[in-house]
Formats: C-alpha cells, structure tokens, sequence
C-alpha cells in the first residue's frame, strides 16, 4: 500500500526547494564576482625596473642604481674627492631580480607618503622610480614607510655586493 504525502505538504516542499536555488545560484555569482574583484585589484603590471638616485651633502654627493631583469648599473660621484667615484654594470643573478620583485608591493609603495627635501640643510635626498610598462611610481625621502625602505635596503645591499 503506497502512502499519500497531502498536497499542502507536497507544494510546500517543492516551494521550499524552488526557493533554495536562486539562492544558491545568488550565493556562487557573488563569490565568483568577489573572485574576479579580488584578481582585479592584485593585478599588477609587472615591473622592469627600479632606480634609486641620490643626491645631496656638502661633498657634492651623487648616486644612481638602475636594476632590471638582467643587469645593475650602479655609479656614484663625489665632487669634493674624485677617488670616491665608482661606477660599473654587472650580469644580475635571476634569483636577486627574483627577491627584489617578491619584496615590491606596488600598492604599499605607491601610498607611501614623500617627504620633503634635505638638500638644503647639506642632506642627501634618495628617490625610488619604479618602472612598470604601464609607467613609473616615483617616491621621495619616504624613509618611515616600510614598503619604501624594503626596496631601499634590498638595493643598497646588491649596490655593495656586485661591487
């Protein structure tokens, strides 16, 4: 003998279940939008290179180093003493471009807030330019912010070691 469900309960159920689908449809469109919002906004063109100049000091001070993918270039000169003038181009190791790129967080640099110059109290200014294909980011002087000086400090460190 096959039991009767009532048909109250039979339109409820099938309601209930008609409900839950758009809902569950609602629910994975919006992660999958949040999916995409999300790759948007850590897409970021890729950089080609960083320079960092400096200038400034009583001594007349001067530096620039340029990395890319395949090569640094670094020169200084110093006015007052040309025996401190240095300059040379070395072949960069791929897991140095690596490191720098990894320690590089565009949205953070691209925040940092600048300060304003030293040169006129005898200081040395510092700038970062970095260059993606879609333009450059440049920050001045901003030694507070940990994503600027990440970068200062991981090119002052391959400045002194491919000397």
């Amino acid at each position: 003998m096959k039991k009767r469900i009532p048909s109250e309960i039979k339109k409820g159920y099938i309601l209930g279940r008609l409900m839950i689908l758009p809902l569950f449809t609602l629910i994975c469109c919006k992660q999958k939008e949040s999916g995409q919002n999300q790759n948007m906004i850590t897409h970021i063109e890729p950089v080609e290179s960083v320079k960092v100049v400096s200038a400034g000091g009583e001594l007349g001070f001067s530096s620039s180093t340029l990395i890319d993918k395949d090569s640094i270039h670094y020169s200084r000169t110093v006015a007052a003493n040309e025996a401190d003038n240095l300059a040379y181009s070395r072949k960069l190791k791929p897991e140095d471009w690596k490191n720098l790129l990894d320690t590089i967080n565009m949205k953070e640099f691209g925040a940092a807030k600048e300060n304003p110059s030293v040169q006129p109290v005898d200081g040395i200014d510092t700038r970062i330019i970095v260059k993606t294909n879609a333009g450059e980011i440049s920050k001045m002087n901003a030694y507070d912010d940990p994503a600027w000086k990440s970068i200062r400090d991981i090119i002052d460190q391959y400045s002194g070691s491919y000397r």
